[in-house]
């Protein structure tokens, strides 16, 4: 099943500030805005395409198109999508038992930004 997720895929990892609780006085990482806005819309993507949940273990591929050639880590992409496929309820975990890694590639898409994931079931 191939499921498109358009938007510039974030990196997680990298789009965090610190804050100081009010309360305690110490820093916790916060996730950027445009993170969490990236999450909410690729929720929704995710949700309308695939209905259900798989039952075994998945192999996923990732084929990332981006806006721009500045430099982004496809790992930390990857982990971006799979918390996102996560979350919707597509998969348990994203752990060993739950997910294969099938392959990743990148390529420049300056008009149209998203990410393509190949899901199976193994």
């Amino acid at each position: 099943m191939e499921i498109i997720i358009l938007g510039q895929t974030p990196s997680q990892k990298n789009a965090k500030r610190m804050a100081i609780n009010r309360r305690t006085g110490k820093p916790f990482p916060v996730t950027a805005p445009q993170v969490k806005e990236w999450q909410k819309s690729a929720h929704q993507q995710l949700t309308t395409q695939y209905k259900g949940k798989a039952e075994g273990k998945v192999c996923i591929g990732y084929s990332f198109f981006v806006k721009d050639k500045r430099r982004r880590d496809i790992d930390n992409m990857i982990a971006s999508v799979n918390d996102a496929v996560v979350k919707a309820g597509l998969i348990e975990d994203d752990d060993w038992q739950h997910l294969s890694i099938g392959g990743a590639d990148a390529e420049l898409d300056t008009k149209n930004p998203r990410a393509v994931i190949y899901i199976s079931e193994e």
